[in-house]
Order: structure tokens, then C-alpha cells, then sequence
């Protein structure tokens, strides 16, 4: 009996408990506030320390267009050299043998063409009085002596080529420069099948100075044509160069587009081959949308800002462009006074409602 008073009790209890909990004001949870701002456009402006190579204006790697056996070599690595001098003689004695084979060729084609040429002349000299040569004889002679005319030039082409062939023993240089290789000896063989290098002739007097800009950069106009670098080791502290091209591609494993600079070396200050380190002024040519990079989200499938419109939220795709202290260059689907969100991230779901606080 008592057990029962003490269940109809507790019962009792609980059943006042839920009346009271009923019975209390219910209280609206408030809504996040997040900061957002006034979209509008900037100057964009950046200097970048990129690496860089400085390379000869022209280099040539020198080989043989003949078999043959080198002689003698006239310069060695460091030896400056002029254009058109003889620099490495090689010796081919079956080129020898075959250019005068050729040449003895060609004195019998020309002694025969003489002499079947001058038969003609008298022949015809002698067919203007009737009678006394036959046509056909003299038709004969004639085209005997045009044969012979045909094979005297085959014959002076073919000594020409063999000529040719035994000026190829004569490695010249392409260029004044210096010698900054040499691969052979005298007594070496030299093979065009394998390829053997005999001389690298560089031009050190003008440099290349190669940069690659990264893909995000490369519409970026440069503030000057000239730029700063500076070479690791060297005492002065900066050189300058001027820009003279661009590749207009993009390396598709670097993702980065080849600019070309020149500098005058004519002191011989800085060799080629050397690495230097570039400060790259950069400005976009129109102004651009800059947002706190905060305010870019990136996913797996997209790059997107927040724009709020009607207190509703809506994601926007973008194409980032140049970073800076904090700042994001930005390209998509936006106008001038958009607001979009100081952060952003895919948690904020589209369509959802948000309560926005302006920043400056």
C-alpha cells in the first residue's frame, strides 16, 4: 500500500515538472553576425624574387660532318677566338683519295666535252657548202657534244661536293668567343654516327638572363623594361638588365612563361653559367577586385567567394590572380559593391540566411 502512494507521488511530481517546462517562455536563438565588406576594385602591384639563369648569348657545340682522325688541335678551353679561325684540322685520307679521284674525273669529262665540241664546230663549219656532210651526221655530233657538256658538269658538281667534304677537316669557329670545351686530342677518332663533340665555343660578352614567371603572373605588365639582379659571390651588389623577350607559351610542366633579359658583359664581370636572383616590379595595366584572402575558399572541385544578396548567401566560382599581405586578387562573376564575406568557407551552405556586419 505504501508503495503504491509512493508511485502515485513520484507521478505526480513529474507530471508538475513538465507543466512548469511547458509553461516557460521559449527564447529565439540569435543568429551569427559575420563580417563581410564592400567589394571594389584596386591597383595591383607586386615585386617578386625569382631565380634565374644567366646564359652565353651564343654557344655552339662543334662536331664533324666526316669520319676522320684529328690532327691537330690549335686551341684549348679559355682561348679566345676570332670568327672564321681555324680552330681543330682532321685528317680523312679516303676523302683525300676521293676528292682526287673526282678532280681527275672531271679534267676527262672536260677534255672530252672540248673535244667532242670542237668536232661539232668543224663540222658545221664544214656542212655550209652543200653536199659535203650529211645530216644526220652532223645531228649525231651534235648531241654527242650536249652528252658530254651534261657529264662535265656532273662531273664538276661531284669535285665541288668532294671539295666541300675536305673543307669539313677544317673545324672554324662560327662566332668570336671563347673556347669552353674541348672533347678530343690528336689521334682521336671523330665519328658523326656517335656524335662526338669536339669544341663548345661560347659568346660571353652578351648574357641571356633567363627568368620563368609563374602562369598567375605573366598578364602582369612590368613597370620598367629594365630589372635588378643580383649573382651570389660577386662583390658588387646589383646589376641590371633589359627585357628583349617573352616565349609567349607556358611551360606545361613549370606552369611558369620565359622572360628574356640582356646584359652587356663586355667587362667580363659575371660568367656564364652563373645563377643570379631577380626583383621583378610588376603592375596589372587596369584595376583589379582585391579581397582578404580569407575570404577565397578553396575546395577539391572549385575556388569560390560568399556573396550575401538579400540576406541570403550564394557562392560565386573565382580565378585567383597575384597574393599579397594578406590580400587575393580575384576574377569571376562579381560587380563593383558586392558584399561577400570576410571568411569563407564550404560549411556556409548557399541559400542560407546570414545577419551581416559591414567592415571597412
Amino acid at each position: 500500500m505504501q508503495q503504491s502512494i509512493y508511485s502515485l507521488f513520484t507521478c505526480f511530481f513529474l507530471l508538475q515538472l513538465m507543466a512548469c517546462q511547458t509553461d516557460a517562455p521559449q527564447q529565439d536563438t540569435p543568429e551569427d553576425v559575420r563580417a563581410a565588406f564592400q567589394l571594389k576594385k584596386e591597383a595591383v602591384a607586386i615585386t617578386l624574387r625569382l631565380p634565374a639563369e644567366l646564359l652565353p648569348y651564343e654557344r655552339a657545340e662543334l662536331y664533324t660532318k666526316v669520319d676522320a682522325y684529328v690532327q691537330r688541335v690549335q686551341v684549348d678551353i679559355g682561348d679566345r677566338v676570332q670568327k672564321g679561325q681555324e680552330l681543330l684540322l682532321l685528317d680523312a685520307p679516303e676523302v683525300k683519295s676521293q676528292t682526287a679521284e673526282a678532280e681527275a674525273r672531271l679534267l676527262e669529262a672536260e677534255a672530252r666535252y672540248r673535244a667532242s665540241e670542237e668536232q661539232y664546230r668543224r663540222t658545221l663549219q664544214a656542212a655550209r657548202t652543200e653536199g659535203t656532210v650529211a645530216a644526220v651526221a652532223l645531228s649525231t655530233l651534235r648531241g654527242q657534244a650536249q652528252a658530254d657538256s651534261a657529264r662535265w658538269q656532273a662531273a664538276r658538281l661531284l669535285a665541288q661536293s668532294y671539295r666541300e667534304q675536305q673543307e669539313y677537316l677544317r673545324i672554324r669557329a662560327p662566332f668570336t668567343g671563347v673556347v669552353t670545351s674541348r672533347g678530343v686530342d690528336p689521334g682521336d677518332f671523330a665519328s658523326r654516327q656517335n656524335g662526338n663533340r669536339l669544341l663548345v665555343v661560347e659568346r660571353p660578352d652578351l648574357l641571356r638572363l633567363r627568368v620563368h614567371v609563374p602562369e598567375a603572373y605573366v598578364q602582369a605588365l612590368p613597370e620598367s623594361e629594365e630589372l635588378t639582379f643580383r649573382v651570389d659571390g660577386l662583390r658588387q651588389s646589383e646589376f641590371s638588365a633589359r627585357l628583349a623577350r617573352k616565349s609567349g607559351s607556358i611551360h606545361p610542366q613549370t606552369r611558369t612563361e620565359t622572360w628574356e633579359y640582356t646584359f652587356d658583359n663586355a667587362e667580363g664581370q659575371i660568367l656564364p653559367g652563373m645563377y643570379a636572383t631577380v626583383e621583378l616590379k610588376l603592375a596589372r595595366e587596369e584595376p583589379s577586385f582585391v579581397v582578404p584572402s580569407a575570404a577565397v575558399a578553396t575546395t577539391l572541385e572549385r575556388k569560390f567567394v560568399i556573396r550575401v544578396r538579400d540576406t541570403q548567401m550564394e557562392w560565386v566560382d573565382v580565378r585567383t590572380g597575384i597574393s599579397k599581405a594578406g590580400k587575393t586578387e580575384v576574377f569571376g562573376d562579381l560587380e563593383a559593391g558586392d558584399v561577400l564575406l570576410m571568411r569563407a568557407s564550404d560549411e556556409l551552405k548557399a541559400g542560407q540566411k546570414v545577419r551581416i556586419a559591414l567592415q571597412d
